[in-house]
């Protein structure tokens, strides 16, 4: 690959082609800044500057690091007090979403009133057949909703868990954890993401989550937010803030994110709420599964929030953005005629 720069250059120089020159000079340009910035150079790390600006990228679209970096005019690794104090920042960062993404009993209400009437009115205006219900509290309340749903999300929080064990309770919700019946712990089965029943796969892991230090099993356990309540045999908690390129490689993310582009390639209806698709792995995989009849409906106030998805290279499908917050009542219906 390092001696494919010299030899693509050699190859540029004898074209005759109409706008060679303009394509010279940009891959000089090219070439030579990253000389400046990297000991070894090859093709493909030229092309990946290349491919950018082909797609019209600009700072931002980096992300947020890039663009940081670049206005403080900072190109080198930083300073080691600065590293010192990033470090402590990150575990303040780490322990504050520790505490707080935990569902506080006194809200239960609140998301029970919010999701099961989405849950039916979405359902029972796509679905023409009443099979496969689930209904809340025995049937009383009746809310019905289907029952091989597929939920992904990228939040860390314990919403949707709760509001399955306590208030739907004799339905289960399979979080991809599987009872081991000699220790008593939901311990994370992989097959458990291909079940077709009511499923929630969090793509960015969760903090009920949790590495087994003598075992390294991924087990599921509802622990309240204070340190003091961990046992000491559980090690890392299994979040990643936010998750890098690199993390979808490992498990458990490998097989969380092969999950999520199986389930986008069977579907071609696709909801999403309150995500501005910020992260390049998901946008890419949504862009990369779609077809011109997938449909994807977007449920977000920010009037610019469809933007990036719209502009991704390979996105086919039809995005029908609702400028709507989730939860409200006029919303519900509206999703619902956006995904017939």
């Amino acid at each position: 690959m390092k001696e494919m720069v010299t030899q693509f250059k050699q190859e540029l120089a004898r074209s005759e082609s109409k706008g060679i020159e303009n394509e010279i000079r940009l891959y000089d340009e090219v070439e030579a800044t990253l000389r400046e910035g990297f000991t070894t150079l090859d093709l493909e790390s030229v092309f990946t500057v290349i491919d950018g600006i082909s797609q019209g990228k600009g700072l931002k679209d980096l992300g947020y690091l890039a663009t940081f970096l670049f206005r403080k005019g900072s190109f080198d690794t930083p300073s080691e007090m600065t590293l010192e104090a990033a470090k402590r920042l990150r575990l303040r960062f780490e322990e504050f979403v520790r505490r707080v993404c935990w569902v506080k009993p006194a809200r239960l209400a609140d998301v029970t009133r919010t999701w099961f009437p989405f849950l039916q009115s979405v359902y029972n205006s796509t679905v023409p057949s009443y099979n496969n219900t689930y209904s809340t509290d025995g049937g009383r309340s009746g809310y019905s909703f289907g029952s091989n749903w597929i939920f992904f999300t990228t939040n860390y929080d314990n919403v949707i868990e709760r509001l399955w064990r306590d208030a739907v309770r004799r339905f289960p919700l399979n979080t991809g954890f599987q009872l081991d019946s000699p220790s008593n712990t939901h311990v994370m089965d992989t097959k458990q993401f291909w079940q077709s029943n009511l499923r929630l796969l969090k793509l960015h892991g969760s903090v009920t989550w949790w590495k087994e230090e003598d075992t390294g099993r991924i087990v599921e356990r509802d622990q309240p937010p204070d340190s003091s309540y961990i046992q000491p045999r559980f090690g890392e908690r299994i979040m990643v803030y936010p998750i890098q390129q690199k993390d979808t490689f490992s498990r458990p993310y490998f097989d969380l994110f092969y999950a999520f582009n199986q389930a986008l390639q069977k579907s071609k209806k696709w909801l999403v709420i309150g995500y501005s698709f910020a992260d390049d792995i998901i946008r890419a995989m949504l862009a990369r599964s779609s077809t011109p009849d997938t449909t994807l409906v977007l449920v977000h106030p920010d009037p610019t929030a469809s933007e990036k998805m719209a502009r991704e290279p390979g996105w086919s499908g039809r995005l029908n953005h609702l400028k709507m917050k989730f939860g409200v009542a006029e919303t519900n219906p509206a999703i619902a005629e956006a995904l017939r």
